[in-house]
């Protein structure tokens, strides 16, 4: 997404960079730089944060505190990612954040709230702003978002009002000054100030999110329920051998995680197609077939207890649809994630139930009704993104 910067904020910031971190790297090095050993089975495996430790007599340089600044600050936007983020990468309105017109032609008023971004970083508003909705759309369609006037003759126009993090280096203070007339000596910021800027964008296309676990279930299922309702006991028309199989493979091939040694090994012995109409062999060729669907439907299921990881970081958090018409805002409305992403009601139930089957047993007795009811409880359709 294209965005324009704010107006509310100093432009002159200098970036740590840490910000647009999602902190999801999987590096294969050692501390060193260099490729690192195979682990034990059992023993040691790096992965996580590098924290400095301190002992006495140390010379400490500026190194090793930010080293802990650093690492703090990681711990509290990998608490907020895996909190607050959606799977997609999209942060989230925590709380306030309330959206009205402005006094002004062309101004919206923000109220005081706080929103948490895709890379997990912390946005407090602490104060009520004004906003200049109309050149922050200025700025947008300069920047190639449309023609540069925010102000045509035509139809009413719908822009996202999105809340993005920032910093600037701060309080520059002159070193110690050692004297020997080599070392230059000039100023050096001593403080970050953490901040924000309100940025002028398009709404997000619909289609184009995640849609968690009903993307979940279209990639494990298809987008044929017509196989899966044929399926129930007691169908009037229950799919052929070959028609299982042929769900079933491009299934496997695409969810290769689901592939377990019950599948392969029933697909290594699989009784072969009967070249006549022999009830016995052509029963028994249906019976290993619906056995294989059965097992891969029991593996859908046990994939659903594990929550997805957020994927990307989106930096700007949507706040907002504000409409001109003209110079004139007309409109201006909530919008985006209005509270933490998990739990979702919807899912709560859903996971507390499921997690209660597996504990007290196997997992749900019938596979596929669990699945079905699952549908029909999200909302999701099996078939292409819902928007699309």
């Amino acid at each position: 997404m294209t965005t324009s910067e704010s107006h509310t904020t100093t432009p002159a910031t200098r970036r740590t960079g840490q910000d647009h971190d999602c902190g999801c790297g999987c590096g294969g090095s050692g501390a060193d730089g260099t490729a690192a050993s195979r682990p034990a089975p059992g023993g040691f495996r790096a992965g996580g944060q590098v924290r400095p430790v301190f002992f006495a007599g140390q010379l400490l340089t500026e190194d090793d505190l930010d080293r802990l600044i650093g690492w703090t600050a990681a711990r509290f936007r990998a608490h907020n990612r895996l909190r607050y983020v959606s799977v997609d990468g999209l942060g989230a309105v925590l709380c306030g954040l309330a959206v009205g017109c402005g006094c002004d032609r062309g101004t919206v008023r923000i109220g005081v709230g706080h929103a948490v971004d895709g890379s997990g970083n912390d946005i407090p508003v602490s104060c009520p702003e004004t906003v200049d909705v109309v050149a922050l759309a200025r700025e947008f369609r300069a920047a190639g978002g449309g023609c540069p006037d925010p102000c045509p003759p035509g139809p009413e126009r719908t822009y996202g009002l999105y809340l993005r993090y920032d910093e600037e280096f701060t309080e520059p203070t002159a070193p110690y000054d050692p004297g020997d007339g080599c070392t230059p000596v000039t100023c050096v910021p001593t403080r970050v100030r953490e901040g924000h800027r309100f940025a002028v964008g398009l709404l997000p296309d619909p289609g184009s999110a995640s849609g968690g676990v009903c993307d979940l279930l279209r990639r494990r299922l298809g987008e044929d329920r017509a196989m899966l309702e044929s399926l129930r006991e007691g169908a009037e028309q229950p799919p052929s051998a070959d028609d299982m199989l042929g769900w079933l493979l491009p299934r496997l091939d695409t969810n290769g995680d689901l592939c377990d040694r019950t599948i392969t090994e029933g697909l290594r012995d699989l009784p072969p197609r009967s070249n006549g109409n022999r009830v016995r062999e052509n029963s028994a060729r249906w019976e290993a077939v619906h056995a294989l669907v059965t097992a891969y439907l029991r593996g859908v299921v046990r994939s659903l207890l594990v929550v997805e990881c957020p994927s990307g970081c989106v930096p700007e958090v949507l706040i907002a649809e504000v409409t001109l018409d003209g110079c004139d805002v007309v409109r201006a409305v909530p919008a985006g994630r209005r509270a933490a992403h998990l739990p979702d009601p919807v899912e709560q139930q859903w996971r507390a139930r499921l997690s209660g089957l597996y504990a007290n047993g196997a997992g749900p007795p019938d596979a596929l009704a669990f699945l079905l009811e699952l549908l029909e409880l999200t909302g999701c359709r099996l078939g292409p993104a819902e928007g699309a």
